[in-house]
């Protein structure tokens, strides 16, 4: 049969050249063409002919049949690709739970809160990374007055300090806080004020931390500004802000304490209260202007941290900090990932050998060579899986390392937990998932559909990510459960890491369900088109073969 079909083909393909080219008939002679149509037609033979064909073509049909076969298609697709979420669940919670909530939740405790390296904003915090730090700042002496007398002989102070006594004796010098110019030395007794107090800055644990002195810092240029020496004595070491949230809080009443002295004559007025009305005096103008020394403590303040930054962050001991925690950070990130590969696909190979051992029953007699051969079979399939753990490590260690440099920014400006740093590992492993499959997608797989499975990795990293955030709820309540105290970190991690691993695919069948990108619907339309294809030919097979018992019916 194969055969003739092929000769009919090559005769339908020859006919179709010819019918290209041009082509010479010799046509019969009238006489003949007269003989041959007065023969008489034998229509017994032709009746017998087509009787011996069976041919039952339904060439109707309706719109209602096309849209049934076109629901038990897509159905059937639905079915399968729903199959395979049910089988891909069981390996996302054994994911979820082994790595993130397993291994991850046993690395989390090398972590520490703040992160690995010393930061100037978590030192002046008293968080320490590291005992070095905290034992030297322990080493700094309390401030005293002999410690504070260091400031004021510093030359920077007796330089300024020898200026501005200069231009005050011109009567060339404002108060910087006021704006007012000073008055004869004699009446108008100054200081210069350190801004940012010397004991701020001598108990400074960023400035420790960044080994610089205090003497030079609290002497700076712009730290030194002139002021009355009634209003420096009542500043003390307060912080501007503090100083002046207290002044503004303070006016009312002081308003009414000014009102009551202004309202005696001055000849009336006892020294104590002409000096106290002069401070009060004082006090208000600044508490009604806090323009100027607040932008004086901004300046100070502004000149200051950038020196610690530039001598701290820029050092190459920070910098080695970072380098050794980050390399560090990886290895754990990279064991994690690999070994959480291997375990994850050794508890799945063991499950489905369990599995099939119910199934099937034993293949031996004996129950030490049926688990021998069982655990063989698991060993060669994990074992298969050495490159893929690869891949993971080295993916891992890249996130470990980003994390570990993100949380070292974030600590400079802010204090992260330790679930926030599993949080960061956890975000950073997801996004370079999702990165290598867009940027370097399998074989065969377009870009859009590259994107479509780096959403799905992003969305489930994300459900990660909440899972360690809502870990700790959970462990609190259920250490409050009688008997499960000693147990509670290891049932809080079973049960997020399920519910996380559950909620995972049920987001990803949620991602695929939505379609966001179009990328399932082009895939039910090529396999549509492929199931109409394996129909047509089918069709056509059956065509031949009619046209074949045609053909043979005629060379009867």
């Amino acid at each position: 049969m194969t055969d003739r079909i092929d000769r009919f083909k090559a005769r339908r393909q020859l006919q179709a050249q010819l019918r290209d080219q041009p082509v010479l008939v010799a046509l019969p002679t009238p006489a003949d063409a007269l003989a041959m149509l007065q023969q008489p037609i034998d229509t017994q033979r032709v009746d017998l002919v087509f009787s011996a064909l069976s041919v039952d073509l339904d060439t109707k049909v309706s719109d209602a049949q096309v849209d049934a076969a076109l629901q038990d298609f897509t159905k059937s697709l639905n079915t399968e690709r729903f199959d395979q979420l049910i089988r891909d669940s069981r390996r996302e919670v054994l994911q979820a739970v082994v790595v993130p909530f397993g291994l991850g939740k046993v690395l989390s405790a090398y972590d520490k809160v703040g992160g690995n390296v010393d930061t100037i904003h978590n030192a002046r915090k008293e968080i320490y990374a590291t005992d070095e730090a905290r034992d030297n700042y322990a080493k700094v002496p309390p401030i005293s007055k002999a410690l504070r007398s260091t400031f004021d002989r510093d030359s920077r102070y007796t330089d300024k300090n020898r200026v501005d006594t200069t231009n005050q004796a011109a009567a060339d010098l404002k108060d910087t806080y006021t704006g007012k110019t000073f008055g004869p030395k004699q009446l108008d007794k100054r200081n210069l004020d350190h801004t940012i107090s010397a004991a701020e800055i001598h108990r400074d644990r960023g400035r420790d931390l960044a080994g610089l002195e205090a003497i030079p810092l609290a002497n700076s240029t712009s730290n030194l500004n002139p002021t009355k020496e009634r209003f420096n004595q009542s500043k003390g070491d307060q912080k501007v802000e503090v100083l002046v949230k207290r002044l503004q809080k303070e006016s009312p009443a002081r308003r009414e304490r000014i009102a009551e002295l202004q309202s005696k004559p001055e000849s009336e007025r006892t020294i104590k209260e002409r000096n106290e009305l002069k401070l009060s005096l004082e006090k208000q103008t600044i508490a009604d202007h806090p323009e100027l020394i607040l932008a004086k403590d901004k300046a100070a303040r502004t000149e200051y941290e950038a020196k610690l930054h530039d001598a701290y962050y820029k050092s190459e001991k920070f910098k080695k900090n970072v380098i050794d925690t980050s390399v560090k950070e990886g290895g754990k990130m990279a064991f994690q990932q690999a070994f959480g590969l291997m375990l994850v696909e050794f508890f799945a190979a063991t499950f489905d050998e369990l599995q099939d051992s119910y199934r099937n029953g034993a293949a031996h007699d004996r129950w030490w060579p049926e688990l021998r051969s069982r655990m063989e079979r698991v060993a060669s399939r994990v074992g298969s899986k050495w490159k893929e753990a690869l891949a993971a490590g080295g993916a891992g260690f890249v996130a470990g390392v980003l994390s570990n440099l993100i949380t070292v920014f974030l600590n400079t400006l802010m204090t992260t937990s330790k679930r926030v740093i599993r949080m960061f590992r956890e975000g950073f492993m997801s996004l370079l998932r999702a990165l290598k499959t867009l940027a370097m997608p399998p074989k065969g797989m377009t870009f859009r559909e590259g994107a479509h499975e780096a959403l799905k990795v992003i969305c489930a990293g994300a459900v990660v990510i909440g899972g360690v955030a809502l870990e700790e709820f959970i462990e609190k309540f259920i250490l409050t459960i009688p008997g499960l105290g000693l147990i509670g970190s290891v049932v809080s991690a079973v049960i997020i890491g399920a519910l996380t691993g559950i909620t995972s695919v049920f987001v990803v069948y949620l991602i695929d369900r939505l379609d966001p990108l179009g990328v399932n619907r082009s895939h039910e339309l090529k396999a549509l088109h492929k199931h109409l294809d394996v129909e047509l030919e089918a069709v056509m097979g059956r065509n031949d073969s009619l046209l074949l018992s045609l053909e043979s019916t005629l060379e009867c």
